[in-house]
């Protein structure tokens, strides 16, 4: 799943599609999904392994392993009890094997990955967090507002997913990284163990191109068998890649989702924000399961999330589609945060977001005839 606007608050694709493209809309008839809650457990937090706030997590080694947005550690998390396993702490800081803040990551050959959004480049580690190198894949920010951007790509923080030997990252190019030019960006980089970028490819929703939303928070799922799934905060559809970057289709049914459809430019003050965003939905994450499911979660804001800044008083909702975009009757209010799927299919719902009693709830997806 994708930060959002909230992070705010928390710190004050080589061949490009056509984008006048056919939007897949199809509802399997007959079907609707159904979920059932198998089990639940507290996250067994302790003195040494407290979790500050997490916004990554996902299903590796037969395990839970989430990344902590405040302080630089990732915890392996036992998926049937909720015990801490093990705990991996960084060293805070700018110099060689620290990070500030983890922005997104991914374990993949024994290695771990971090995006630290904090020192603007990536670290790789061991799973034991022994240090190997870092790199910087994309753009350094900045260091005046009157500088040059340096680099073509921007992708720190951004959501990563790996296959087989590579890292798939979102990103966007930087010249199109302003107000009403996302939708002309290319939107996924392919990179090698060493963080080379082997291959740009896809691009962003025409709704970039329609209103101004600096919000972008574009996200990605990969299946077993290597097609991608890449869609974007502001909208409801889903592009479909095979795991070379060759675009195969668009699809999405709209349902509860609400569309955004007045301007949000990036300079408006914080609170005209707020209030402009409790009037459209936001897609949060994208999921694939070894059903031959594509979960889309997205959600609305609440007034009560900017009193509480608490991610789980947003209302969350999952759209269920088949592998080839085929819509099964869904649009479920989940009750929490959908965190990542299994194995075997069976999803982790965050449902309270209490120190020391963080509770998962895990249900089992059905498809059931009407």
């Amino acid at each position: 799943m994708t930060y959002l606007i909230f992070v705010m608050f928390l710190t004050y694709c080589d061949k490009k599609e056509d984008t006048k493209i056919d939007v897949y809309e199809n509802t399997l008839k007959g079907k609707h999904i159904e979920i059932k809650k198998i089990n639940k457990f507290i996250i067994k937090e302790t003195r040494d392994s407290f979790i500050g706030t997490f916004l990554f997590t996902k299903y590796r080694n037969n395990n839970l392993v989430l990344a902590d947005y405040l302080k630089p550690q990732i915890f392996f998390i036992d998926k049937a009890n909720g015990e801490i396993l093990k705990k991996i702490e960084f060293k805070f800081g700018k110099g060689p094997g620290e990070v500030i803040k983890i922005g997104s990551f991914e374990i993949l050959k024994g290695r771990i990955y971090i995006s630290d959004m904090g020192n603007f480049r990536w670290s790789v580690f061991d799973t034991s967090g022994n240090y190997i190198f870092s790199a910087r894949p994309f753009s350094d920010t900045p260091r005046k507002l009157d500088q040059k951007q340096k680099g073509k790509y921007e992708g720190n923080g951004n959501i990563m997913e790996a296959y087989k030997d590579k890292i798939y990252n979102c990103i966007i190019e930087s010249e199109y990284n302003r107000d009403l030019q996302q939708h002309n960006s290319k939107a996924i980089a392919i990179l090698d163990t060493s963080l080379n970028i082997v291959k740009v490819f896809g691009h962003f929703d025409k709704i970039f191109g329609e209103f101004k939303t600096y919000f972008i928070n574009p996200m990605l799922s990969i299946t077993e068998d290597g097609n991608i799934y890449f869609t974007q905060a502001p909208t409801y559809r889903i592009y479909k890649y095979d795991k070379d970057g060759n675009y195969l289709k668009t699809f999405g049914i709209k349902g509860k989702f609400r569309m955004i459809e007045k301007d949000i430019p990036s300079n408006l003050p914080i609170p005209e924000i707020m209030k402009k965003t409790l009037e459209f939905s936001v897609s949060d994450a994208i999921f694939s399961s070894p059903k031959g499911l594509v979960l889309h979660q997205f959600l609305d804001r609440t007034e009560k999330l900017y009193e509480t800044r608490d991610l789980l008083d947003n209302n969350y909702y999952l759209k269920v589609y088949d592998i080839n975009g085929n819509y099964i009757e869904s649009d479920i209010k989940l009750p929490g945060m959908l965190m990542t799927v299994d194995d075997i299919g069976n999803l982790y719902v965050y449902e309270k977001n209490e120190p020391g009693n963080r509770t998962i709830g895990v249900y089992e997806i059905k498809i059931v005839d009407n």
